[in-house]
């Protein structure tokens, strides 16, 4: 009978081996930062608000937020948020914000949290970001709302320090689904001092929530960025839209949706229109490169543009956020009438700072008429050059769609607004 005790020893190790490196990873993790993360206490008095949570504020009946114990995760409760109207497009979410002192800075920050989708039509999404927010911090540290903070610091709403840092916003659109671990991570660059977590939909069905978690863990090393490589994804929308973050106004009959019918190359482009509205707004599709890397780079920007009857402007914008002011580059072309389809471009220089690139293909509503967007490219060309413009007619290398890799980025507003 051959000798079983080498083999064994082999095995009693590697089991060892195994069990130190799952206790060092978690030592990596730190604790959870949420308060009440899985929804169990809830305001004295009130019929369903937890503890530390709010939700977004519309006034509108065809939303609904709930919490109860019909179905929870875990625990005795969960919370859900349902919408049964898509007629002012708006982005219903569950949130919460965190106060990060220094020590949490060039961190990962991880949010997790468990979802439930019912009747899902649209898209419902899990969404974490990292900001410099003098204001939110202040309002918090005094318990008042941040208006008030506005208020008692001086600062107006048009002079809001604010500025993101990390973005990343995880979209689903299941239509039924039974409970799913869902989890997004950002780096947390240096002067962060709020981190906000936020569930929602922007559609309508309901979603159910349970079970949150926001960790700092060693960051994981931002991915390389490869030349005349399109770091965008999806960028002819010929997959379901979710990769990219949209921007819509709360007007009635605001529309940013993918078109089958008008493309300017594959099956698909995404067409922007908005007729009814107050005043202007930017309504369109953006993604964000949230990568230290991208600073200190010469960036090209371009799309094929289509206009029919605008009475605006469609155009491209880059927004640069770093340590400094944020830098915003203007698109070299705008477009209104009717136009077919033409291809725009062109190139900025990202400042050493940086470590969030947005980049915007938008449409400026109210207006009569519409525009199509096909084709998107945002490519690095190598060192900062010191030149804004239009750059050659084409450039010196086709770009390659990027596969996906490193940090999945995520989405922003049309204005400071977090939701």
């Amino acid at each position: 009978m051959p000798n079983t005790q080498p083999m064994l020893r082999v095995l009693r190790l590697f089991v060892m081996l195994l069990g130190i490196a799952g206790a060092t990873a978690a030592a990596f993790a730190g604790p959870n930062l949420l308060r009440n993360p899985g929804f169990e206490e809830g305001i004295p008095g009130h019929a369903w608000m937890p503890t530390f949570w709010d939700t977004s504020r519309t006034g509108l009946p065809s939303v609904f937020f709930g919490r109860d114990t019909l179905s929870p995760h875990s625990g005795q409760f969960s919370v859900n948020v349902a919408n049964v109207s898509t007629r002012v497009p708006m982005a219903y979410n569950w949130s919460q914000a965190v106060i990060v002192s220094p020590d949490a800075w060039n961190k990962d920050a991880v949010f997790t949290i468990w979802t439930r989708s019912n009747g899902l039509e649209g898209r419902a999404y899990i969404l974490l970001q990292a900001y410099r927010d003098t204001v939110s911090k202040m309002a918090m540290t005094w318990g008042v709302e941040r208006d008030e903070g506005l208020r008692r610091l001086h600062i107006t709403q048009i002079d809001d320090p604010l500025v993101d840092l990390g973005w990343n916003r995880l979209q689903f659109t299941d239509t039924e689904t039974g409970w799913v671990k869902r989890e997004v991570r950002v780096f947390v660059p240096p002067s962060v001092n709020m981190l906000f977590v936020r569930g929602g939909v922007l559609g309508t069905g309901q979603v159910m929530f349970d079970d949150a978690s926001l960790t700092l863990e060693t960051a994981l090393p931002a991915p390389e960025l490869p030349l005349h490589t399109n770091l965008l994804k999806d960028p002819g929308f010929e997959g379901d839209g979710t990769d990219w973050e949209l921007s819509l106004p709360p007007y009635p009959d605001t529309q940013v949706e993918k078109d089958e019918t008008v493309k300017h190359g594959g099956n698909a482009s995404v067409r922007i229109e908005g007729h009814t509205g107050m005043v202007d707004g930017r309504a369109g599709v953006c993604q964000v490169i949230c990568n230290h890397n991208i600073a200190g780079k010469r960036v090209r920007i371009s799309a094929w543009v289509k206009t029919d009857s605008l009475h605006n402007a469609a155009f491209l914008k880059v927004y640069a956020h770093g340590m400094g002011e944020p830098y915003s580059y203007p698109g070299w072309e705008q477009f209104s009438g009717t136009h077919p389809w033409t291809r725009t471009q062109f190139e900025v220089d990202i400042p050493n700072d940086a470590y969030v690139m947005w980049v915007w293909f938008l449409d400026t509503i109210p207006a009569e008429g519409r525009a199509w967007f096909d084709d998107m490219s945002a490519e690095v060309l190598g060192p900062a050059t010191g030149v804004i413009g239009p750059g050659p007619n084409a450039p010196a290398t086709p770009p390659v769609n990027l596969p996906p890799a490193g940090r999945p980025a995520a989405r922003k507003s049309g204005s400071k607004a977090k939701t």
